[in-house]
C-alpha cells in the first residue's frame, strides 16, 4: 500500500511539479500530496502546510522543496537521484521546529544564506 507523503514546492512550473510527483510516486512507492507555496511568500510555513492548497504554481529563479513525512532513506534516495527527474535543482529543506513559524520569504532567505556559506566553505577548502 502506498504511504501518504507531503512536499511543499516553490518556484516550479506545474509541468515540473507533475514530473516530480510522478518520479516520487513511482520510485518511492508513495502517494505524494503537493502543497504549493507559490504566491504565499508572506504566509507562515505552518499556515501553508495547514491549508494544504495546491492550485497555483509559478516558476521562479529560486526553487524550494520542503520534504514532510519522508524517512531518511527516502530523502537520501531523492537527493541522490534528483537529476534524473530533469527539472532544476532546488534548495532542499525539512520542516523544523524553527522554520515552522517563519514566513516562506524568511525560509527562502535562510536557505540562500546557508547555500552561500557552504559554497564559500567548499571554495576555501579547495584553495588550501
Amino acid at each position: 500500500m502506498n504511504k501518504q507523503k507531503h512536499i511543499v514546492v516553490y518556484g516550479y512550473s506545474e509541468s515540473d511539479v507533475l514530473k516530480l510527483k510522478e518520479f516520487i510516486d513511482t520510485k518511492l512507492d508513495v502517494n505524494l500530496q503537493i502543497i504549493s507555496a507559490s504566491g504565499k511568500e508572506n504566509i507562515k510555513v505552518a499556515d501553508i502546510i495547514e491549508r494544504n492548497e495546491n492550485p497555483f504554481f509559478e516558476e521562479k529563479v529560486e526553487k524550494v522543496l520542503m520534504l514532510l513525512d519522508f524517512t531518511d532513506g527516502e530523502i537520501r534516495y531523492l537527493l541522490h537521484n534528483f537529476s534524473t527527474i530533469n527539472i532544476p535543482k532546488p534548495l532542499f529543506c525539512p520542516l523544523t521546529e524553527h522554520n515552522f513559524e517563519w514566513t516562506f520569504d524568511k525560509l527562502i532567505l535562510d536557505l540562500m544564506e546557508e547555500r552561500k556559506y557552504f559554497e564559500e566553505k567548499r571554495k576555501s577548502e579547495r584553495s588550501c
